[in-house]
């Protein structure tokens, strides 16, 4: 009996084998037809997710980047600021800083509410509130020595400038760069990310046309070909950009998923090295003149530093505009602005050398940063030729000027301290100013005579 029905089960294999020919080709076609769409569902899946997973990494990243960009530039802006607010006697110039500390509270709002709102990973997250806490300690710290510098008590809100509102201030930008550096992170992050998800795709992929090459090897190479070809450069393209690099880009062959794929990602490469390179300029140059800003004077100085050695030659100068309050009151500060990016011009067209670096430090004070000369006379004479430049008459349709310029000139002499550096030039500038201006006066001239 059992034997009966053994024999009359039909085993798999024989079944197959008694099969017609055109059928078996049939069944082949049907199976290699089922891998293949297996492949091809399972692969425009992940490519589809992992397109819309970069533009959205992307996308909110470039513009937390720039929202906190933003915000670091705007607490420099108070702090410079309330500095000036307390150096400056009540009238209009401290209303104009009142307002501009009224305006950079404004955009620090703006920019903290449209982070919140970005869905930012949790340490992002945590970053940015202890950001937003150091904020608001900053702004109490900094409306303390307003409310006494608003009272007339100088002494009192240089103080607490100095004690409280200066550490709260370069806490605050500290943590800001902190922000920054966890959102570049997260980029690469990102990135790295895209990349795995690019790994395992491919491999579920390989796996897939492993199984239909033994059917079809000819049919499976063709699938590998067409499919595995743009996941490779993708995988490329990303690793790259793990490693900072955003000018490769992904190669269009078409207009399915995969291409909505390279064109999702080479539009957020461009975006993403545009925003970088957009951001990166504005945190380190004026908007006004284009020369770099303090930031980036004090990174040139830590470099210059780190290079001098025994015998090296750098030296920094010092320009203050002479009368320019007046020619804003006089001319407006439309005038004051068409003359200081004069100065900034004749500035950088008195530098003969790749080294050195012309910079405007904030209102009408501007700095050159000397890196490397023959003898301490050469600096002497840059300074001199400057003075000369700066006042040569500048012609307006409106007004003829004869720009002048309080100049101080400090040499390096082994300083550890890029704030001893500035200051020896700082004293040397002010004593210009009372020598009677329009003059160039040596920090090393006033130390001897002390």
């Amino acid at each position: 009996m059992s034997s009966r029905l053994l024999r009359g089960v039909t085993h798999p294999k024989q079944a197959f084998a008694d099969l017609r020919i055109n059928t078996k080709i049939v069944s082949v076609a049907l199976v290699v037809a089922s891998v293949f769409a297996m492949v091809g569902v399972v692969g425009l899946l992940r490519i589809k997710d992992l397109a819309a997973q970069q533009d959205y990494q992307y996308q909110t990243n470039v513009l937390a980047l720039s929202h906190m960009t933003d915000a670091r530039s705007a607490v420099g802006t108070q702090l410079e600021a309330t500095v000036s607010h307390i150096l400056s006697e009540p009238g209009f110039y401290r209303r104009q800083y009142e307002t501009m500390i009224a305006t950079t509270d404004d955009r620090l709002d703006v920019d903290l509410a449209e982070l919140r709102r970005l869905d930012l990973a949790r340490p992002e997250k945590r970053a940015l509130e202890a950001f937003g806490s150091l904020l608001d300690l900053w702004r109490t710290a900094r409306d303390t020595a307003l409310d006494a510098s608003r009272s007339g008590d100088r002494q009192k809100a240089t103080t607490i400038l100095l004690v409280q509102s200066e550490a709260v201030a370069r806490s605050v930008k500290t943590r800001a760069d902190a922000v920054l550096s966890q959102l570049v992170d997260s980029v690469a992050a990102g990135a790295r990310e895209s990349l795995s998800s690019s790994r395992a795709t491919e491999r579920l992929m390989l796996l897939s046309l492993v199984a239909g090459a033994l059917v079809a090897v000819t049919l499976s190479i063709l699938a590998a070909r067409t499919l595995s070809r743009p996941l490779r450069e993708a995988v490329d393209v990303l690793t790259a950009v793990g490693r900072g690099d955003f000018n490769r880009r992904l190669t269009v062959r078409g207009n399915d998923e995969v291409g909505q794929m390279g064109h999702a990602l080479n539009t957020a490469l461009v975006a993403l090295r545009d925003a970088f390179a957009g951001l990166k300029h504005q945190a380190y140059h004026d908007n006004l003149t284009g020369l770099p800003n303090r930031a980036l004077l004090r990174d040139l100085l830590t470099d210059a530093f780190a290079r001098s050695g025994p015998g090296a030659h750098l030296a920094l100068i010092l320009v203050d505009l002479d009368g320019f309050k007046e020619i804003n009151d006089l001319y407006g500060h439309g005038v004051g602005d068409v003359l200081l990016v004069a100065v900034a011009e004749r500035l950088r067209d008195g530098l003969q050398r790749p080294d050195d670096t012309a910079a405007r430090l904030g209102g009408d004070e501007f700095a050159v940063l000397l890196d490397g000369f023959a003898k301490p006379g050469d600096a002497y004479a840059v300074a001199d030729r400057l003075l000369t430049s700066i006042g040569e008459p500048l012609v307006l349709p409106e007004v003829e000027l004869r720009p002048r310029a309080s100049i101080g000139v400090a040499l390096w002499n082994g300083h550890t301290d890029i704030d001893a550096l500035i200051r020896d030039a700082d004293v040397a500038m002010y004593a210009a100013k009372a020598q009677g201006k329009n003059t160039v006066v040596r920090f090393d001239q006033l130390k001897a005579m002390t």
